[in-house]
C-alpha cells in the first residue's frame, strides 16, 4: 500500500504541476487531489523540492524507458532515426502533461534539478539519438549538436502547434503528428544531405 500511495502522489503532483506550474501548487493542492491528509504526504515526501524532482523523473522515465527497446531492433541507422521522430513527435503531441513539464523544466527549471535529470533520466536517451546523429554527420561535424539539433527541430515543431492553425497558411493538418513526422524526416534528410532517410 505504501508504495501505490506514493505512486498515486507522484502522478497526481505531476498532473498539477503541468497544469498549473510549480509556485501555483501547495503540498496541501497534492493532498487533496489524492485524498491523504497533508501529513501523510509528509510522510512520503521531505517537502514539495523533492516531490517536484519524484514527480518529473517518474513521468520522464517511465515515458523514455520505451526508447532503448524501440532502438534496438534489428533496422539499420535511417529506419532508427525514423522511428525515434515518430517516437518523439506523438509523445510530445500526446501526452500532455509529458510536454508540459518538459517544457516547464527547459524555460523555468531549477538547476540543481535539471542537472539531476540530466544524468539520471535524460542520458541514456540522449546518447541513443547521439549514436544515431553520429552516422548521418560528415567527418568533423559534431555528432552531440546534430543530436541536440534533431531533439530540437521535433520539440520546436510540436511546441508551435499552439499557432500554427492560426498563421497565414496553417491549417489543423499540419498539427497531426503523422504530418510533423514526415515534414522533420524530410527536414532532416535535406539537413544531413542524404536520400536514405524514407519517409515515414
Amino acid at each position: 500500500m505504501h508504495h501505490d500511495t506514493r505512486t498515486a502522489i507522484i502522478e497526481a503532483a505531476a498532473s498539477l504541476f503541468s497544469d498549473l506550474g510549480y509556485s501555483a501548487v501547495s503540498m496541501r493542492d497534492v493532498a487533496n487531489k489524492v485524498g491523504v491528509t497533508p501529513a501523510n504526504l509528509y510522510h512520503h515526501f521531505k517537502g514539495k523540492d523533492e516531490l517536484i524532482r519524484e514527480a518529473l523523473a517518474h513521468v520522464f522515465t517511465h515515458k523514455t524507458a520505451s526508447l532503448e527497446a524501440l532502438l534496438n531492433v534489428n533496422q539499420d541507422a535511417d529506419e532508427k532515426l525514423e522511428a525515434f521522430v515518430h517516437w518523439l513527435v506523438h509523445l510530445l503531441a500526446e501526452d500532455k502533461i509529458f510536454c508540459r513539464l518538459l517544457v516547464r523544466e527547459l524555460t523555468d527549471g531549477d538547476a540543481g534539478r535539471l542537472e539531476y535529470l540530466s544524468k539520471t533520466v535524460f542520458e541514456r536517451p540522449f546518447t541513443l539519438v547521439r549514436s544515431l546523429a553520429s552516422t548521418r554527420v560528415r567527418d568533423g561535424e559534431d555528432d552531440f549538436l546534430a543530436a541536440v539539433s534533431i531533439i530540437g527541430v521535433v520539440l520546436g515543431q510540436v511546441q508551435l502547434g499552439a499557432i500554427v492553425r492560426h498563421l497565414p497558411g496553417g491549417c489543423s493538418d499540419h498539427l497531426d503528428p503523422d504530418v510533423i513526422t514526415r515534414h522533420v524526416i524530410a527536414a532532416l534528410r535535406e539537413c544531413f544531405k542524404t536520400t536514405s532517410i524514407k519517409d515515414a
